[in-house]
């Protein structure tokens, strides 16, 4: 780890080895204790999630370099356009270039070998974006360490929403559609698992999966209005959610069934770009939320970003945001004096942030490793303010974090 000096941060683009475009935030590498590699796509149709992050890094990297204690850090945060094979050589050139964290990636497969080439050079990945259990599931390793709630933590926090609004719907039958492939098929699975671990009765009446890239939805929604399920589980998310809630809505499936997504679903990219498309009562959840927890630490965050940006975060800002506040937790509490020690110091570490609500506290789990973190689950409302996005979330049902069992 790096000597420690005071400076005031900077942002620069830059163009490393294999013209990989590169954003440097923070302070010179002769002046770091720590500098970090980060994974996100900055071009490419992706491009927003990469923009947000970088945005969030800038934010808390401000915060922290206001105060003496905290660690300087450089961030350098290089431009996957969202593909395996590019951001394989670059988080390669990342440990090469002898960064301490690697931090990012959005998508799960991609994340999965981050991990692993963490592990053989054992350097941190702290992961911030993906949804993928198996990270610290049956690929757990020292090296890794979650940094949002994944796909089994929403979807237990969903189970619990099902079965306490049970005897209110008076729901019996589900569906499930989701996108073909690990990420939809974990949310289904994780969910009917925790429904059983619930004592929840259901019958399950169809189970669809779109095609990778997919996006006409008719042929999946006219099966689903011909034999409506009491409740329908979604899995897509971002645009592919887009388009289905787009067309169910034309076609008039979202009125014979109760229609959920508890994984991201309600986060501002959705709601935006759904406008009054979206109708009010469905049933929504996210990593983040722009109108909750209603606490000064979250209404300063997003006023932040908005006053930076002219628009409202996504959930892939305040992912981001996590790692630097968790590497300021952990380097004051601790002062850890090698990347062993620094590593050693995050299980069980506990973190201010923003979407925490009042008297708590995430706090990253021992045994998994996985950030643990309140999931709020609301109803959309029509709501002023919040433009392009005219429904917002709101009668939330706010759920406890469950630590997993050993």
């Amino acid at each position: 780890m790096k000597s420690w000096r005071v400076w005031a941060g900077f942002c620069c683009l830059l163009f490393s080895a294999g013209s990989v475009a590169e954003i440097v935030l923070g302070v010179d590498k002769n002046e770091a204790d720590l500098e970090v590699g980060c994974l996100y796509p900055l071009s490419g149709p992706s491009a927003l999630w990469g923009n947000d992050a970088v945005v969030a890094l800038q934010m808390a990297l401000d915060d922290i370099h206001a105060q003496p204690q905290s660690p300087r850090l450089r961030v350098y945060v290089a431009d996957t356009m969202g593909k395996l094979f590019r951001t394989r050589e670059i988080a390669t050139n990342f440990v090469t270039r002898g960064v301490d964290v690697l931090c990012g990636v959005v998508n799960s497969n991609i994340a999965l070998e981050v991990s692993q080439l963490a592990k053989n050079n054992q350097i941190l990945f702290l992961g911030a974006g993906h949804s993928s259990a198996r990270l610290t599931q049956s690929e757990r390793h020292p090296w890794y360490f979650h940094l949002n709630n994944d796909a089994s933590q929403s979807s237990d926090a969903g189970a619990r929403y099902l079965r306490d609004v049970k005897s209110e719907l008076n729901w019996r039958t589900v569906s499930y559609i989701g996108p073909d492939y690990e990420y939809g098929h974990q949310i289904w699975q994780t969910m009917m698992a925790s429904l059983d671990r619930y004592q929840v009765q259901y019958q399950i009446k169809d189970e669809f999966y779109s095609l990778l890239g997919e996006t006409d939805y008719q042929l999946y929604i006219e099966a689903l209005i011909a034999n409506p399920p009491d409740v329908l589980v979604s899995g897509h998310w971002t645009r592919d959610l887009v388009s289905f809630l787009e067309q169910a809505e034309v076609s008039g499936l979202l009125k014979k069934t109760h229609f959920v997504n508890f994984d991201t679903g309600g986060g501002y990219f959705v709601l935006s770009r759904l406008g009054d498309t979206l109708p009010e009562g469905v049933v929504l959840s996210g990593r983040s939320h722009i109108n909750w927890p209603t606490t000064k630490a979250n209404s300063a965050y997003i006023d932040e970003f908005y006053q930076r940006t002219q628009r409202y975060p996504t959930f892939i800002a305040q992912d981001a945001y996590t790692v630097i506040k968790v590497l300021d937790s952990a380097w004051q509490q601790y002062q850890p004096k090698s990347l062993v020690e620094l590593r050693d110091a995050l299980p069980g570490l506990k973190v201010s942030l923003p979407e925490d609500p009042s008297g708590f506290q995430s706090f990253i789990d021992p045994e998994t490793h996985k950030i643990m973190q309140y999931q709020a689950i609301g109803k959309t409302t029509k709501t002023e303010g919040f433009a392009p996005a005219t429904r917002m979330l709101g009668d939330w049902r706010i759920y406890p974090p469950v630590i997993p069992e050993p």
